[in-house]
């Protein structure tokens, strides 16, 4: 492991953790509402680390900074969407598909020779995908969330963006620009949008508010994710400049067991052997393609 590696680790936890709990929070209260107000204090997050560290860009910069951000907020879209169609542990399952899509991408360009074993992993990773999928819409217990199509489409949007975003970021920080740069990106092009949904606030979806306590609050659980956020991303970020996109990806996939966990103990999904296996499946996949 090199020596900036252990940061996409530490992403993958923080990410995790920030995923799970905003998925958690928004079968609570107004989704528009809790995402402006965390994404407005992890903006804020990252003034303050950008204040010691530096924000650093430049001309040749800015436009792949600017695509950066665009792209990451439109994935950030279709993941909000998704919560409402899919359990969160499915999305990070699907999305750990990144992978294939980099090694894909690296193939075009030269960087690497695909394999019969990548198409058998894949095959494997597929089957994962489906197993959850299936045994999430056998679920009867109208207190989870089952599985609609819609849902599907929106993480493979979200899975598409991303993927596409990492290149931009490997491209910006060559022409000078630093994660903070990268990440206030995103927030400019978030901010705006998820104020005016704010302000307009409609969200039809029906809430959970039982048992409320001052860990559940909504300005409590909005400064959680939004810390958790900030620091995710500059780790993300950092990780991404100084790595290749497979290998930070490829780390990334444990976070899938980290959701499923909370997303369980959080009650909006419920924990089953054949979703296990179906994770554990789809790690095995990642695991064998990342030492393919």
């Amino acid at each position: 492991m090199s020596n900036q590696r252990y940061t996409a680790v530490l992403a993958t936890l923080f990410g995790s953790c920030s995923d799970a709990t905003l998925d958690y929070a928004v079968s609570r209260y107004n989704v528009h509402k809790m995402v402006f107000l965390l994404t407005l204090i992890a903006f804020i997050g990252q003034l303050v680390i950008g204040a010691f560290i530096g924000i650093e860009c430049t001309f040749k910069a800015l436009p792949y900074v600017i695509l950066h951000g665009v792209l990451i907020q439109l994935g950030y879209i279709c993941f909000i969407k998704a919560l409402k169609y899919i359990p969160i542990a499915l999305i990070g399952l699907i999305q750990s598909g990144n992978l294939f899509i980099a090694m894909i991408i690296d193939s075009v360009l030269g960087y690497i020779t695909l394999s019969l074993n990548f198409a058998a992993l894949l095959v494997l990773f597929v089957f994962a995908i489906a197993l959850f999928t299936l045994n999430s819409m056998q679920e009867k217990d109208n207190t989870f969330k089952t599985v609609k199509p819609i849902g599907i489409v929106l993480t493979l949007g979200t899975m598409l963006f991303y993927i596409i975003a990492t290149y931009f970021i490997k491209i910006a920080a060559a022409y000078g620009a630093n994660e903070i740069t990268l990440n206030i990106s995103y927030y400019l092009a978030a901010l705006p949008y998820f104020g005016y949904l704010s302000l307009k606030g409609k969200d039809d979806n029906k809430k959970n508010i039982s048992n409320p306590h001052w860990w559940n609050g909504f300005y409590f659980l909005a400064v959680v994710i939004g810390i958790l956020e900030t620091i995710y991303y500059v780790l993300e970020t950092f990780s991404f400049i100084n790595d290749a996109p497979t290998i930070v990806v490829a780390i990334k996939q444990m976070g899938i067991f980290v959701m499923f966990f909370l997303s369980v103990l959080f009650r909006t999904d419920k924990f089953t052997k054949p979703k296990l296996l179906a994770l554990i499946l789809g790690f095995l996949a990642i695991i064998g393609l990342y030492f393919n």
